[in-house]
């Protein structure tokens, strides 16, 4: 009779898709998935909904969870099991609170939570060599993810909630951001405002190709300056050896990348 295979897995939490990872305690990528967040968690709440995906999973490869990262677009707190706050995900109070603990219960193993993007960073680091070297990522998609590797490790502050570079006060004042604030960045640089300014528009194109038809529009053209005085900003504070960009708005279909390296540059020190 065969012998399960240890696992550990890993459940990427977004507002529309959830992602879950099951990787061998050797390395080996044993199965990766997307669902619809909402298909996942809607009937059986948060807590049922994970378990069941994953022992969905662990059931069909024959393997036992030996540990599960779960990365939330959120504060975690320096404990790596309290969320803060997920502004940009559509959960209540009682979906949190000791959501660790109730995993773990339901799980029958240790449970750590962490922000999204130091979790994308950690790979993106690895995947590009510079586990030695001073870096910044920025990952503009729904909010304006950041994220600094000091140290050879995710840099997360005092208290866990480091690199909240999508709430600083540079916004528009009159608009109240989602985790409650006025005039956070996130207020005119984010997938948000995006969404915000084409549903306001005439259109004959898909979310998904705006890059492609209104690029040059001023409120586009005007997002994509401040998320470059965003990164320029991180750059003159940390002067880092490298400078990682993505995200979903990054990675949507003719996004002038290079336009906002040129326009970071020039903001630079």
């Amino acid at each position: 009779m065969q012998k399960q295979r240890n696992v550990v897995a890993g459940v990427d939490m977004g507002a529309t898709h959830i992602r879950l990872c099951l990787q061998t305690t050797q390395g080996e990528a044993l199965h990766c998935e997307k669902r619809r967040t909402a298909d996942v968690i809607s009937a059986d709440g948060l807590v049922n909904g994970i378990k069941n995906l994953l022992q969905q999973q662990l059931t069909q490869h024959d393997a036992h969870c030996c540990g599960l990262v779960m990365g939330f677009p959120a504060l975690v707190a320096k404990d790596k099991r309290t969320i803060i706050s997920t502004p940009n995900l559509p959960l209540a109070a009682d979906d949190l609170y000791n959501l660790a603990e109730r995993l773990e219960a339901a799980l029958g193993c240790p449970v750590e939570f962490s922000r999204d993007v130091n979790l994308q960073l950690s790979f993106d680091v690895q995947q590009n060599g510079l586990q030695k070297q001073e870096v910044l990522a920025a990952y503009l998609g729904t909010g304006m993810g950041f994220a600094v590797w000091l140290n050879g490790g995710p840099w997360t502050g005092a208290h866990g909630v480091a690199g909240e570079l999508g709430h600083i006060p540079q916004g528009d004042d009159a608009l109240t951001c989602a985790c409650g604030n006025p005039a956070c960045l996130e207020t005119v640089c984010s997938g948000i405002a995006l969404k915000r300014w084409y549903e306001q528009q005439p259109r004959a194109y898909e979310l998904g190709e705006l890059f492609v038809h209104a690029a040059r529009e001023p409120f586009v053209q005007q997002l994509l300056n401040h998320a470059a005085r965003a990164i320029a900003t991180s750059i003159n504070l940390f002067d880092p050896d490298a400078v990682i960009l993505g995200g979903g708005v990054m990675d949507m279909p003719a996004f002038p990348r290079e336009a906002v390296i040129a326009m970071v540059k020039t903001y630079v020190r």
